[in-house]
């Protein structure tokens, strides 16, 4: 199967799984005030699915719409969990692909955070294109090996590249196999060394297994499942060596490496698509109980007391904006530096800092994601705060 274009979506569903109205087209893109973000641009998701071959997009997603520039921000680095699991993938990445004194491309490198790891751990030298980087925003690490440029990623000539990594990109692209096929042709001048790229996206599988409903945002066109990701990869040229999830089984990776492939070969594994059409089958369904179910609850827990939200990424901005109850809600919390002060798109809360919870009297702080759960108690009990910790996801 050679895909080109559209045909991730051949065989389509003739209606859509899930209709969500209204979201905020950007969640990572924070606005100065409330006004401005209660007026932030929005979005119907219409998400479609192809039985095929696994592929989920949203049919209403318009790119006129999403233009990402330096207000674009959604860091995870600040958290000590997250930090950690980015330490383990660099020493892993450095590690497999002997990265000493190698060169390494990152394409949306963000702050250059990860990029900067990957350089100091093993002398190598980094280059990363991202059109939202902002060098006055506040970094976690960085490297005076490194460079990073306010573009998008070249497609137009050669790259001399011995890994090329791509972290939460590929699902806001309209066209993923347009990206991946301009990779793997500005590689072919490394010939046989077979530059090795590592791809990372979130787990539409885990999304559809866990009900995790607070990932589904405007920002991202597409969800990709494994079957999905094998066969766009290997249509697209490259040899897959490794396909997997990390962080909770919440992110899927993909790493290749950019040698010829007879791209007739290229077929997605059944059993896996198989399981993931009978998750789909009642995915909209449960959708909507769980947004019911919440609403009820989060109506009850702000009767009861002030409530925080801890996490101003996407996570949280879904939450709070599909949720009635979420006007209601007193704090949102974030570790990111960068995002103190500014307002979440759509509902206009202010985001604050951890410290901002003493003397506020909050009853309830709602974690958007489990894997965070210890680092927040570990958090509010340093501060001498002991209220309910529950986690959303």
């Amino acid at each position: 199967m050679m895909l080109t274009g559209s045909s991730l979506q051949a065989g389509a569903l003739p209606e859509p799984i899930l209709r969500l109205k209204q979201l905020p087209v950007f969640c990572n893109a924070l606005l100065p005030d409330s006004t401005a973000a209660l007026a932030a641009p929005r979005g119907d998701l219409e998400l479609c699915y192809s039985p095929q071959t696994g592929y989920l997009w949203n049919q209403s997603f318009d790119p006129a719409l999403v233009a990402y520039n330096p207000t674009y921000e959604n860091s995870l680095h600040y958290s000590p969990r997250f930090a950690a699991f980015a330490a383990q993938l660099a020493d892993r990445l450095i590690a497999r692909y002997n990265l000493a004194g190698k060169r390494i491309v990152e394409i949306g490198c963000g702050e250059g955070n990860f990029l900067a790891q990957l350089c100091e751990g093993g002398h190598n030298t980094g280059i990363g294109y991202d059109p939202s980087y902002d060098p006055a925003r506040s970094k976690v690490a960085t490297s005076a090996a490194m460079q990073i440029k306010t573009a998008h990623y070249p497609t137009d000539r050669p790259i001399d590249a011995d890994l090329v990594v791509c972290q939460h990109v590929l699902e806001h692209l309209s066209d993923p196999t347009g990206l991946l096929t301009s990779v793997r042709k500005s590689l072919e001048s490394n010939g046989e060394r077979g530059s090795a790229v590592y791809f990372e996206v979130p787990d539409a599988t885990y999304m559809v297994e866990q009900l995790a409903v607070w990932d589904l945002i405007y920002e991202h066109v597409s969800y990709f499942s494994a079957p999905t990701m094998r066969l766009l990869f290997e249509s697209c040229g490259f040899q897959v060596t490794e396909i997997g999830r990390s962080f909770g089984d919440q992110y899927l990776y993909v790493e290749a490496i950019a040698r010829p492939l007879d791209s007739e070969q290229a077929h997605p594994d059944v059993t896996q698509l198989t399981k993931l059409t009978e998750l789909i089958a009642t995915f909209g369904e449960h959708v909507q109980r769980l947004v019911a179910d919440w609403n009820r609850d989060l109506s009850d827990m702000v009767a009861a007391g002030r409530v925080a939200v801890w996490g101003a990424g996407s996570k949280g901005v879904t939450f709070l904006n599909l949720l009635d109850a979420g006007r209601d809600v007193s704090h949102v919390i974030d570790v990111n530096p960068n995002k103190a002060g500014l307002h979440l798109p759509g509902t206009g809360h202010r985001i604050t800092s951890p410290d901002s919870l003493v003397g506020s009297n909050v009853k309830t702080v709602l974690v958007m994601n489990p894997l965070y759960v210890p680092e927040v108690q570990d958090t509010l009990a340093a501060l001498g705060l002991g209220p309910d910790v529950v986690s959303v996801g």
